[in-house]
């Protein structure tokens, strides 16, 4: 009787213990029948129609806008290191955002990530809303609205080292 009775208390403490350490699944995901969906408008070459017509900004195109000139030496040669940054020897990295429009001009220019420096900001965002027009981005031939995102570093050359020469 006592060895039946451990044996009882054994198989009772092993259920206890598994049940507290089995690991807790997540829930299966919800599945939402698409099955009564319209389907996706076709074109002629079996791609999905885009509606280029409503005010959507797309993150990529099929063409995408492109600057009608060097865009790296446009920047460079219309930045102007802000005066209280340099002298206090602050630099870093500004994120700009901008929409490059249908017609190819420049709108909602905005910070997306901070230097940490205003000045550094506000020069980033002055130079990138002074940009000339681009050649817009087109998806199925026509002009559309795209998003880019562009870094602008601020950097000070090193001290110069004459050494008294």
């Amino acid at each position: 009787m006592k060895k039946l009775f451990l044996l009882l208390i054994f198989v009772l403490t092993a259920n206890f213990i598994s049940a507290q350490v089995a690991p807790k699944y997540p829930p299966p995901p919800v599945v939402t029948d698409h099955s009564q969906d319209p389907p996706p408008e076709i074109d002629s070459i079996g791609t999905v129609a885009i509606d280029t017509d409503t005010n959507q900004v797309f993150a990529y195109a099929e063409e995408m806008p492109t600057a009608p000139y060097d865009f790296n030496k446009y920047l460079q040669q219309n930045i102007k290191y802000p005066t209280d940054a340099r002298d206090a020897g602050k630099q870093g990295c500004v994120y700009v955002s901008f929409v490059i429009e249908r017609d190819g001009s420049i709108t909602n220019v905005q910070v997306k990530k901070s230097s940490g420096t205003a000045s550094l900001d506000k020069e980033a965002l002055r130079a990138i809303s002074s940009m000339p027009k681009w050649t817009p981005g087109k998806m199925n031939g026509k002009p559309v609205r795209v998003e880019f995102t562009q870094p602008v570093r601020f950097v000070l050359p090193p001290p110069s080292s004459n050494n008294g020469k």
